[in-house]
């Protein structure tokens, strides 16, 4: 359905003219008031009567009549005007009492075998919106009357139905149609003329959905005059804001597309049950939504036509561009799906105080959750899932969906920030990054999310591939940062959703550190005063970078001192020594029947002995004491001919020293 804003120059012109020019008008009855205590009458003489109730205008106002000669048609398809009157007032022209207006008609225009109500129609000119209302009214069929009860004065005019129109009634409808317009040929043609067709097919779309909206308990309209004629090729199906009539063009082809469009305009006089035409205006993109969604899913089963356009997210779910509005109907699927009840979510909205998201998500929070959580998940989905009935892939997520493209080289460790924008209240925008390495490993990288405005969040996704179902890891991201391992052919995604009124902005940082290197060292020592000599393997790592600033072997202990930042997280270092290979240093010393052997080795800390060759020493997060811990052996000789030990001796093969700087 479309709203015409568009100024109807045409009109206007012909009205001024009409009402400034006297040889356009014919002599003007007049009545001035001379007492307001009585009812006053002025009369155009079989055409037109205003009858004015006693304290309605005060006493010396006058009253004028002018019948016009030029008959301004109006956008109420199927009728003909047969009369047009400037009513006015030399004061106000609103009162507190409703005046009555009687307009006179000739039977002769109408067909007897139908009701005359069905055959006329009453309008005034709307200033404020340049536009023709057609109004209510009553029919004295005695004296040939149209009565209308109005508490203002202005341009009126009678119209009385084309005789080229044909008419099918049913409790709830009256539709005209045009019987000498060509009609695309749909089904099967039982009465010969596809406009007869065409017609039973609106009535059948109608009937259906008035039932199925009554049934769920919607606010019905009385009565709705519905019109099918050949209006050209662009025009769209339409319910008239200001006649609250429902137009069908003759441009659909298929039974069922021309039934979903009749159900989808006859919700819009549902919704008009609820609020007036302004408030409709004012929503209109819930308006289009959830018509598209009740005539998709209530009145029949057809489901939603149209596939959502993955830009749909780029745009506010309230903005009133037509195509959008229809493709919000997704997002109404989505929250029923969801779990909502269509007829309560629909008439809380419609009859609570307040904009309609304000309310939308007052009802939602208060069922659920809050909308925009639901607006995270749709986004996603969207984009990830198959769940919603989606436009195809061109190629893949990143190429066609990422509007902020970025590549990070995991062989050159980096910080990289990337500013998003979301233009909208309730968007979205995607970036990603595509990472990218030489080395088949894995790497370690940091995320997070800062300086965001306010109603702005930032969901990531971790994909393994470029297509919607690649994902491996998901969550939402704030201004702490959380690691994750990645590696080559990784795609790393940013949802960034917008709540807030104006536009939203959150700027994303990724930061891979150059791995801390591992160090390693083996000898071959001389221990306990030169007796044994024995093989060290020693090696060291951490989580974190590290400098060794220093390194010396003295005598039988390798010293190392190894200097760390300061950290707000953990720091772990795990060390691991191996000794092997224990023998004296001069065999003839001791002779055949003696071997050394270990006793006990393992690592010395402040915390205690830990035996075994590895360990791990864990400095928490803001610590700044030096820690220590050192790798000892204990040996004993073994005399294998009597099988007795005794001592033999001990050692400090490795000393640590550990920093951190502050």
């Amino acid at each position: 359905m479309k709203r015409k804003y568009e100024l109807i120059t045409r009109v206007i012109c012909l009205i001024v003219a009409a009402i400034l020019l006297s040889s356009c008008a014919k002599d003007a009855p007049t009545r001035t008031i001379s007492s307001e205590n009585k009812e006053n009458r002025v009369t155009v003489e079989s055409k037109v009567q205003a009858i004015i109730p006693p304290n309605t205008v005060p006493e010396g106002t006058q009253i004028v009549i002018t019948e016009l000669d030029q008959l301004i048609d109006h956008d109420f398809a199927g009728f003909r005007p047969v009369g047009l009157f400037d009513i006015s007032s030399s004061g106000e022209d609103e009162f507190g009492n409703a005046v009555t207006l009687e307009f006179e008609y000739n039977k002769k225009d109408l067909d007897p075998t139908l009701d005359a109500s069905d055959q006329l129609a009453i309008a005034y000119f709307d200033e404020l919106y340049n536009r023709w209302q057609e109004t209510d009214f009553e029919i004295d069929e005695t004296n040939s009357r149209v009565i209308v009860k109005t508490n203002h004065l202005s341009l009126w005019s009678l119209f009385v139905q084309d005789s080229k129109y044909v008419t099918l009634s049913w409790p709830n409808f009256i539709i005209y149609f045009n019987k000498d317009a060509q009609a695309p040929a749909i089904g099967t043609i039982v009465s010969g003329d596809p406009i007869y067709e065409y017609a039973t097919i609106v009535r059948t779309g109608l009937y259906d959905a008035y039932k199925a909206y009554g049934d769920l308990l919607f606010k019905l309209p009385g009565h709705t005059k519905v019109y099918i004629d050949s209006w050209g090729s662009d025009k769209e199906a339409e319910w008239g804001w200001f006649s609250k009539n429902i137009e069908i063009p003759l441009t659909y082809i298929f039974a069922d597309e021309l039934k979903m469009v009749s159900a989808h305009e006859l919700f819009h006089a549902v919704q008009n049950q609820y609020v007036n035409f302004a408030a409709m205006a004012m929503d209109r993109w819930w308006m289009e939504a959830t018509a598209d969604y009740a005539a998709a899913y209530v009145a029949t089963n057809y489901g939603l036509k149209e596939k959502l356009k993955f830009n749909y997210l780029n745009v506010g779910i309230t903005d009133s561009e037509t195509f959008h509005t229809y493709q919000t109907a997704h997002f109404i699927k989505y929250l029923v799906d969801a779990g909502y009840d269509f007829e309560e979510m629909f008439s809380s909205v419609m009859t609570q105080k307040g904009g309609v998201l304000e309310t939308l998500n007052s009802y939602c929070a208060s069922k659920k959750m809050p909308l925009a959580t639901h607006y995270d998940h749709f986004a996603y989905s969207v984009l990830f899932e198959n769940s919603i009935l989606t436009q195809d892939l061109g190629t893949d997520v990143y190429t066609d969906l990422v509007s902020n493209k970025l590549e990070l080289n995991l062989d050159a460790p980096t910080e990289l920030s990337e500013l998003v924008n979301v233009g909208s209240s309730y968007a979205a925008t995607l970036a990603g990054i595509k990472l990218i390495s030489d080395q088949d490993a894995d790497f370690e990288i940091s995320l997070k999310a800062i300086e965001p405005t306010s109603g702005v969040k930032v969901q990531y996704i971790l994909a393994d591939g470029p297509n919607k179902d690649n994902v491996v890891n998901t969550g939402f991201l704030d201004h702490n940062a959380i690691e994750m391992t990645v590696k080559d052919g990784n795609y790393l995604y940013f949802l960034v959703t917008n709540f807030s009124p104006q536009n939203g902005f959150v700027t994303v940082v990724v930061n891979q550190e150059s791995k801390p290197q591992p160090y390693a060292n083996q000898r071959t020592v001389l221990i306990y005063n030169d007796t044994f000599l024995v093989d060290v393997e020693f090696n060291l790592s951490a989580n974190t970078l590290f400098a060794i600033s220093r390194e010396i072997v003295n005598g039988e202990v390798l010293f190392l001192q190894i200097d760390f930042d300061k950290s707000n997280k953990d720091i772990v270092i795990d060390v691991e020594a191996i000794v092997s290979n224990l023998r004296f240093s001069s065999e003839g010393d001791w002779g055949e029947n003696h071997e050394p052997v270990i006793n006990e080795m393992g690592w010395v800390n402040a915390a205690g002995d830990i035996q075994g060759s590895e360990t791990s020493l864990t400095i928490p997060a803001g610590d700044t004491g030096i820690k220590s811990i050192g790798y000892s052996l204990i040996i004993d000789i073994h005399n294998t001919e009597e099988n007795t030990y005794y001592w033999g001796g001990a050692a400090n093969v490795v000393q640590i020293t550990v920093r951190i700087m502050d």
